[in-house]
């Protein structure tokens, strides 16, 4: 599955209809590449996966036997607030086109208030990878961490979609609701543009030795605190590129870039460990 993950980072997720930046996709490998190779083991869950953009990429980096999406797909009439429109349709033909094994992903065509943790349990395990990107209320987005929280395996990771974004402003109500529960035990330890990752409490220093190991500090704009843990901030800078710094890099991609040797422009590529 390692080339199937490489291709797909490197070019093919753009295919799929979605909401994914480049260097979040290459960080999400390179997590999972990382937890793969400390021999941890688990399922790739998704609550809201639209067309699959995401969800392929945990589903071909996932160690799990089986993994798991929630969506309402068809059942439109349960998105309230109108944030994405699944096709189920699209999702598994998009699943198996790009190598992924239908068979393995157990669908709950449902909303995720209505999902217990047992359910997710019984059926997948302990997630190793939790992605939350359903519906953006604040009920909505404090329920699914809760969920995340309940099942997550103890070296997981939470990847939360739309904190920062504008348009969406209860999800960081909802998010820092939960967060100020006592028995909570998620903790935020890295963004990337569009994207908050949270882990278990005392994690965080693997995973940003993790992201350190994988990237040049030119990829790790700062360091700082969120809601009272550390975090790295990573790839912010690369994703806000302005016209000419695009500019710049179509150029270097060219053959005239590649005779001129202006490679050092470029974004890294994923590469699975040997």
């Amino acid at each position: 599955m390692r080339l199937l993950v490489d291709r797909y980072v490197n070019g093919q997720h753009k295919k799929v209809n979605g909401w994914l930046a480049d260097f979040s996709s290459l960080l999400i490998a390179r997590l999972a590449a990382t937890l793969e190779e400390e021999k941890v083991q688990g399922a790739s869950v998704e609550i809201g996966a639209h067309h699959g953009r995401l969800f392929i990429l945990l589903h071909l980096a996932s160690t799990g036997q089986r993994d798991m999406v929630i969506d309402v797909f068809d059942a439109q009439h349960l998105n309230v607030d109108h944030s994405g429109k699944g096709d189920k349709a699209i999702f598994l033909r998009n699943l198996a086109r790009f190598g992924g094994d239908p068979a393995r992903v157990q669908i709950l065509q449902k909303s995720s208030l209505e999902v217990q943790p047992a359910e997710i349990l019984e059926q997948v395990g302990q997630p190793l990878l939790f992605s939350i990107d359903g519906g953006h209320t604040a009920e909505c987005v404090h329920n699914d961490l809760s969920l995340a929280d309940a099942t997550l395996a103890e070296q997981g990771i939470v990847i939360l979609d739309d904190f920062f974004n504008e348009f969406w402003p209860e999800v960081a109500v909802g998010t820092m609701s939960f967060l100020q529960e006592p028995g909570a035990r998620l903790q935020p330890f890295a963004v990337s543009p569009g994207k908050v990752y949270l882990c278990r409490p005392g994690q965080q220093g693997f995973f940003h030795a993790a992201i350190r190991s994988h990237f040049s500090p030119r990829y790790i704009d700062k360091e700082a605190q969120m809601l009272g843990s550390r975090v790295l901030v990573a790839g912010v800078r690369e994703g806000h590129r302005n016209w000419y710094t695009r500019l710049a890099l179509t150029i270097t991609e060219s053959s005239i870039g590649r005779r001129l040797g202006m490679q050092r422009w470029l974004p890294p590529k994923f590469s699975s460990p040997a």
